[in-house]
């Protein structure tokens, strides 16, 4: 066992035995002192394997008294953790997939990106992403000419991440984001798609993201099931 995976062995062992039943939903997890003991490994080691349960929802850990399994397993993200849907994912124990990719320009591309794209002509990159092959979201994205003229689907579909694509083959790094969450009812494709009523409310949030320099990278909108997706608001005094 190499240092560098190290975290990610204990981590994935545990999600495993969270997963199938091992630990119950509400069962405190064996100590940091204990998992050293069973893994073989530091203690720092299994701290960054607890934490990035936590990153998943699949723990919560609380101060004095350790770790514990929590009762809703839905993937979850954090407020205020810029991640690719992928590593979302990936943190819960699924396989990401990607579908129905479609890159193309969009001559009418919806009123919130006015005044974020500093373009005339926008990109629309659609996908539905999937875990361990169930649909769990549909993502549109709206790039500016300069970014999304350049996305190769092929690429995007191999890659699976937008932000992967982003950063391994066009040297683009998102930095930050502001993200607005909404109740909405699902129209006919996110029904379809989604595989729930037409009109069933779904989480839709829409994501302003830019680069290190502050320059607009993208404006997405994603639906997800209600039942499988939700954000996590962790609050310190």
């Amino acid at each position: 066992m190499t240092k560098r995976h190290a975290h990610e062995i204990v981590a994935d062992s545990l999600r495993t035995h969270i997963l199938e039943g091992r630990y119950k939903p509400g069962q405190r997890l064996p100590s940091e002192e204990a998992l050293t003991d069973e893994y073989g490994v530091s203690r720092n080691t299994v701290r960054v394997a607890l934490n990035h349960l936590a990153a998943a929802n699949l723990i919560t850990r609380r101060r004095g008294s350790g770790s514990y399994v929590n009762s809703d397993l839905g993937i979850s993200h954090s407020l205020g953790n810029l991640r690719s849907f992928t590593v979302l994912l990936r943190d819960l124990g699924l396989q990401p997939g990607i579908t129905e990719v479609e890159v193309r320009p969009d001559p009418s591309p919806p009123l919130e990106i006015l005044g974020f794209l500093p373009s005339e002509v926008a990109w629309l990159v659609r996908r539905v992403r999937t875990g361990s092959g169930s649909p769990f979201a549909l993502l549109d994205s709206w790039l500016p000419d300069r970014i999304g003229s350049r996305i190769d689907p092929e690429a995007l579909t191999r890659r699976q991440s937008l932000y992967a694509s982003l950063a391994e083959d066009l040297d683009i790094k998102v930095a930050e984001a502001t993200e607005s969450i909404h109740a909405e009812a699902a129209d006919e494709r996110e029904a379809r798609v989604l595989d729930v009523p037409v009109g069933s409310p779904i989480i839709v949030i829409r994501r302003w993201t830019y680069d290190r320099a502050g320059r607009p990278v993208e404006y997405t909108r994603s639906a997800a099931r209600g039942d499988r997706y939700r954000y996590v608001v962790k609050l310190r005094a």
